[in-house]
């Protein structure tokens, strides 16, 4: 069972080529399941007892959702992301990394592991997939593949798509839980005979009563809507995610690694309150002292200079503007020991570095 499928994935011998190699993971099979579980139920039973019209626009509407969303699934997943020059090499086992010959997996833009020059910074080499990815955003254990250059559009349009369907099964579901309670008669033919409520439509009861088979379709209808409906908040979250990281021009990798860094203080101390400046004062000292612009024991009067400049923030917006310009200095800085290689890992084509 383990060769196939694994939770906890180790880096494979050799790279993987598509998501379908060997070991799968377990939240792509549960993916595949849940897949073809309400596929099936759409089709077989949410579609079968809508009225003609509904029915025939929810048929297309599916088949063309399903389709794009099978498309963009198979692309992102069997679409190798690896650099270019990787994927001219034939497969080989890669070697484990060595911390005592290597501090970094990547160096002046060269990967020890997959013995080739990267095309730029944001290039990663995934320990899973066990190669260098162009572009890395991140690891997909849905799809069982890595996500870059070559299969982003691919993944986003598998999402969206995924989301489309969610949205549109739970609208479908809440328009027939209003229809039960409304007017029944609105459903199929096959859906009223299914329920044997039909006798009681020409009765001159106002409200019919219900049967045990309508309580089942009724609950069945309750929760699917339910569960599509969390499907759908899931996908669109990470829709609404991948648009706001598209945003500050960053990949998911590098938004993890930034968040990650607890050194910065956060942006919530940014306030017109005199308790919250005095707080920035305190957090703008420890920067400066921390970068070596306050040097308490070689100079005591520079120090003694800088603390009652510090102190002064809260004199006005101004001085607001300004931490918020040393934060985000501060956190460039450590953007670009983390993706811009940082002396020994600079990349050649960045102009920056001074040989290989």
């Amino acid at each position: 069972m383990d060769k196939c499928c694994a939770s906890h994935q180790s880096p494979r011998p050799q790279r993987r080529l598509n998501g379908f190699q060997l070991p799968l993971n377990h939240q792509q099979i549960i993916g595949w399941i849940v897949f073809i579980a309400t596929g099936s139920l759409n089709y077989f039973i949410l579609i079968k007892i809508q009225f003609d019209e509904l029915k025939t626009i929810a048929l297309v509407v599916f088949t063309v959702l399903y389709v794009s969303h099978v498309s963009s699934h198979l692309c992102a997943s069997l679409l190798d992301p690896s650099e270019t020059e990787l994927r001219k090499l034939e497969v080989y086992n890669v070697p484990e990394f060595n911390r005592e010959i290597h501090a970094h997996v990547i160096e002046n833009g060269r990967c020890h592991l997959c013995n080739i020059h990267t095309s730029g910074r944001r290039t990663k080499h995934c320990s899973i997939c066990n190669k260098c990815v162009e572009n890395f955003d991140h690891h997909c254990k849905w799809l069982n593949n890595c996500i870059g250059r070559r299969n982003y559009v691919a993944f986003i349009s598998c999402v969206t798509t995924a989301f489309m369907i969610s949205a549109f099964t739970s609208s479908l579901c809440a328009a027939d839980i209003v229809i039960f309670f409304t007017n029944p008669k609105y459903f199929s033919i096959e859906a009223q005979t299914f329920t044997n409520c039909s006798a009681l439509y020409n009765t001159t009861s106002v409200t019919p009563s219900f049967c045990r088979n309508s309580i089942s379709l009724f609950t069945f209808l309750v929760i699917f809507c339910v569960v599509s409906t969390a499907i759908g908040c899931a996908l669109l979250h990470l829709c609404c995610f991948h648009i706001y990281i598209s945003l500050l021009g960053v990949t998911t990798y590098e938004y993890v690694v930034r968040s990650g860094d607890s050194e910065v203080p956060p942006y919530k101390y940014v306030r017109n309150c005199k308790c919250c400046r005095w707080r920035m004062s305190q957090e703008l000292y420890a920067i400066r002292k921390s970068n070596g612009n306050i040097q308490s024991q070689q100079n005591p009067d520079t120090s003694k200079w800088n603390v009652s400049r510090t102190t002064h923030l809260e004199n006005g917006e101004a001085n607001v503007l300004n931490f918020i310009s040393i934060l985000i200095n501060n956190e460039l800085g450590k953007a670009r020991k983390i993706f811009l290689y940082d002396k020994n890992k600079v990349h050649p084509q960045d102009g920056n570095s001074s040989g290989r």
